[in-house]
Order: C-alpha cells, then sequence, then structure tokens
C-alpha cells in the first residue's frame, strides 16, 4: 500500500512489474515459462486526476481494434485502487458493499486513520453488520484485533507511521529549502531549479529513511531494493552504519 504521493506511479509500476515478471525466467528455460503478473496498487491519494473511478485496471492492447492479447499473451495487468476517492464514493452512498466483495476489504483497509490515530465508528459499525454474512470478514476482524495487541506488531506499526511522518515532513522541509535558494537567486529560473531540486532530495530522503525502517525489521535486501529503488550497495552501506 502506497501511502505518500511519489511521482511517476506509473513509471514506478511498470518497473516493479518487469523485475517481477522477468524474476521468473530462469536459466535453460524459455519464455513460454512466464506467467502472468498482476500488480495491484493500493494508493491513499489521487493517481488519476482525470479518472472518477476508484479502481481502474490495465492490460496489453492492440490499437486499431483495442483488443486483448490471447491468454497465453496478455501477460501483464496493472490494478489502482485510490481509497480517497473510494472513501468519498462510501461517504455520498454510492457503493454497495453487501454485493461488492472488494468494496467490503477496502472498508476494512480505510477504517483506520493511521495519521490521527482514529478508527472510523461508522466504518466499523457497517463492517460489523457485513461481518454477520461474510466469514472471510469475520477471520479479518478477528486477526486484526489480534494483531494490534501484539508488540512487535505494535513496534512495526509504530515504526512505519513515524517514517511516514518523518518523510511527509522531510520533504516539505527540502522543498522550502530549495525553493528558499532559487527566490535568493532573484530569477524565475533560480525558483523553477529550487523546486526541481527540493522534489529530488526529498524524494531520496524518503527512500533512505524507509529503507533503514525495513533493515531494522531484518527485510532482505532484495526486497528493500524493489521497494525503495536504492542500490544494494546503497542498502549495504546503510546497514553498516546502523
Amino acid at each position: 500500500m502506497q501511502l505518500s504521493n511519489q511521482d511517476d506511479m506509473m513509471k514506478r509500476t511498470l518497473y516493479y512489474w518487469s523485475r517481477l515478471f522477468a524474476k521468473q525466467l530462469e536459466k535453460g528455460k524459455g519464455y513460454r515459462t512466464l506467467l502472468p503478473t498482476i500488480t495491484i496498487n493500493i494508493c491513499n491519494f489521487t493517481v488519476f486526476h482525470d479518472l472518477a473511478h476508484y479502481h481502474t485496471t490495465y492490460h496489453l492492447y492492440e490499437d486499431a481494434e483495442l483488443k486483448r492479447l490471447r491468454p497465453i499473451d496478455d501477460v501483464l495487468e496493472v490494478h489502482f485502487i485510490e481509497m480517497n476517492k473510494f472513501l468519498k464514493a462510501w461517504h455520498d452512498k454510492k457503493l454497495q458493499p453487501l454485493d461488492d466483495i472488494l468494496a467490503r476489504w477496502l472498508l476494512l483497509l480505510g477504517m483506520v486513520d493511521a495519521r490521527k490515530e482514529k478508527v472510523y465508528t461508522e466504518i466499523y459499525e457497517e463492517l460489523e453488520e457485513l461481518a454477520m454474512k461474510d466469514e472471510n470478514l469475520i477471520d479479518a476482524f478477528g486477526t486484526w484485533e489480534e494483531l494490534s495487541q501484539t508488540p512487535e506488531t505494535r513496534f512495526a506499526y509504530e515504526m512505519r507511521l513515524k517514517a511516514i511522518i518523518d518523510d511527509e515532513a522531510r520533504l516539505s522541509d527540502a522543498k522550502e529549502s530549495s525553493l528558499e535558494k532559487g527566490i535568493e537567486m532573484g530569477k524565475e529560473e533560480g525558483i523553477e531549479i529550487g523546486r526541481e531540486l527540493g522534489k529530488e532530495e526529498g524524494r531520496h530522503e524518503e527512500r533512505l529513511q524507509l529503507a533503514k525502517n525495513f533493515l531494522a525489521l531484518h527485510v532482505d535486501l532484495e526486497t528493500i531494493q524493489q521497494a525503495t529503488g536504492l542500490s544494494i550497495d546503497e542498502l549495504e552501506q546503510l546497514k553498516r552504519h546502523m
């Protein structure tokens, strides 16, 4: 789940999709052995400002007839779920969670606002009612309550929340700092350079902090590399200094 806004989400997604897809191919095996790879992005921000629906899906199509590839070649599938659009649709009573299994599970995700340390009681109450007709939802409620009481998972949650808040603050500070440098130059070009520097500095700092949090939880380097885009050398250097 992507909690903070990132530039070029589609390109980032295709990059990670391509790595997962290529990782299947083993020496001595042909391309026919490659299986379809599905990427699902659950975002806590708006990705597509020109699209109203909260769930969008992407495949490979032939341009002229808008026809999908034959099943054996139809290997790419990318999903984007924008939680802010989803919750707005729910508040506007445009959803039917009783008949929509995806809506039920997304309500479970959207029930807690980590940054505000708040559980939305109106969502909780609706889910309790829906759980009476969905055994899997009852099990999920039980697991959620158990995890929330475990010291290890509580620590991981606190670390993740702190990283999110710190990263957003750092990104904002970096943008402001670089913008001030541009203004001091007294030129419009300087202002634009300051903005771009702030974005880049903030993104790199965000990735470093996220990598440190993963290392503290003993996540393997390859997984951290895929999640942050940092090189293995950078991650090993971070690990040595922790």
